[in-house]
């Protein structure tokens, strides 16, 4: 490999957004992966971003086609697009064009090691892991060298990022396969908008890029083997900000799941339900806490149906195919031991004994008791003293509860509230086990995001 068709090849680095606009030119050039767009791809994908540039440069803001020009304010501040002497076919090309060889500075590309064509500053270079690392070039400095291929991959940033209330947000995996195809999903939607919109209004309602991220995880097929980052940036001079929300590779698999398995399939419309909030529908809840609260996922679940059962005193209909679900999540995301399971399973078979009777209220006061840990503790208590006096004669010798399961659910630290959560579900899982009656509830959602959850009708760029 040359030095000049070197500057023709992209590779994928350690930068995430460099990665992201990588993968943009990749999807334009209708290649499978950015390693093997070749180099009359690349250069095609590079004229096409100049002629979308030049197209945007003459619209005014509020007419069909500005969207891009908008962009530039957030992504490339102080570039030709601001000028009026630069903003012109042939400024935004010499902008956008790779320096003669005979002017390159001699050093390696920052990003990947190759000679760089040129220094760059923060016209080109979105901001690196957090507003702390700026990209503003000190005086005297000549700027951060980066070759051609890293450069333009900044450039497609607009193709595969969306813009909106003053920043661009778009996700981002260390899956491959799985950034390929969350980044194939957001380019013709981006390009629609530079084609249709006139304004960087923010759209998509509460919580639109951790919902798109849910969304193309429920599309995605295959087991995903990194985590999900949502970021959000803004290069302005004026306000610059950079965000990233990450989602562990268990949890992302897990979700994932909720669309592949049928039976999670139907417990994931209650799980949602049960995460809306006065302001915010159950869907996009999910997602955000998906990112940012993932331990409050199952807690939300398991207060809802305590509400459901404390309201209307039976069973609804929801719980068999909501617990096993919260199970899975407390298995598998937040990684209950299995010994702590067993402990957990085997007590809930005796809480089932002593509820499952034609009495309601027992039921409703176990409900109650695991609201709070010290009135489950006097919850069992009362019960132990029960056993005492009226356990069976098969039974004699087993105590309602032993030292390692109270140690289970109240002196384990952290874990002690899992285990409370699996013991609410537990208990709930064998009573509908032993045939419980359930009462019917209404089926129908009202989250209009469930319309379009797991309907791929994106178009292929």
């Amino acid at each position: 490999m040359t030095t000049t068709t070197a500057q023709d090849e992209l590779r994928l680095t350690a930068h995430p957004l460099q990665r992201s606009g990588a993968y943009a030119i990749a999807t334009l050039a209708r290649a499978a992966h950015p390693e093997t767009v070749t180099g009359d791809q690349f250069h095609q994908v590079v004229q096409r971003m100049i002629d979308d540039l030049i197209a945007a440069s003459t619209v005014v803001k509020g007419s069909a086609g500005w969207y891009l020009k908008g962009v530039s304010y957030t992504l490339w501040p102080n570039c030709a697009l601001h000028y009026k002497s630069k903003c012109t076919a042939e400024g935004i090309t010499a902008w956008r064009t790779a320096p003669p060889v005979e002017e390159w500075p001699g050093a390696p590309c920052s990003l990947c090691g190759r000679p760089a064509c040129a220094w760059y500053g923060n016209v080109d270079i979105p901001l690196g892991a957090s507003v702390e690392h700026r990209n503003t070039t000190a005086p005297d400095h000549q700027g951060n060298p980066l070759c051609f291929p890293c450069v333009s991959s900044f450039h497609s940033l607009p193709y595969a990022f969306t813009a909106g209330g003053g920043l661009l947000q778009g996700v981002h995996s260390w899956d491959e396969r799985f950034m390929a195809r969350a980044t194939r999903s957001a380019v013709p939607v981006n390009c629609r908008s530079m084609a249709v919109r006139g304004d960087l209004k923010r759209g998509g309602g509460a919580f639109a890029v951790e919902l798109t991220a849910l969304r193309t995880l429920r599309w995605w097929d295959r087991r995903i083997t990194a985590g999900v980052q949502c970021i959000q940036f803004s290069n302005s001079t004026r306000d610059m900000k950079f965000q990233v929300e990450d989602m562990n590779q268990a949890l992302a698999e897990w979700l994932r799941t909720t669309a592949s398995d049928s039976q999670r399939r139907t417990g994931f419309r209650y799980l949602a339900e049960s995460q809306a909030t006065a302001k915010v529908p159950g869907l996009r809840m999910l997602a955000w806490r998906a990112f940012n609260r993932p331990e409050q996922i199952p807690y939300r679940a398991t207060a809802w149906l305590r509400d459901q059962i404390t309201d209307t005193g039976g069973i609804p209909a929801s719980v068999p195919h909501l617990t096993p679900l919260i199970r899975s999540y407390l298995t598998e995301v937040l990684h209950v031991l299995e010994k702590e399971v067993g402990h957990v399973t085997t007590i809930a078979r005796r809480i089932a004994d002593v509820v499952a009777t034609d009495d309601d209220k027992r039921l409703k006061k176990f409900v109650v008791a695991t609201r709070r840990p010290n009135d489950l503790k006097s919850w069992l208590r009362s019960e132990i003293a029960d056993w005492v006096k009226k356990r069976p004669a098969d039974a004699a010798n087993s105590p309602f509860i032993s030292v390692p399961q109270w140690r289970t659910l109240f002196d384990s630290g952290n874990s002690s509230w899992s285990a409370r959560e699996l013991l609410f579900v537990a208990v709930f899982e064998e009573l509908c086990a032993r045939g419980a009656t359930l009462e019917a509830t209404d089926e129908t959602t009202t989250d209009d995001d469930f319309k379009t959850l797991d309907t791929n009708d994106q178009e292929e760029s």
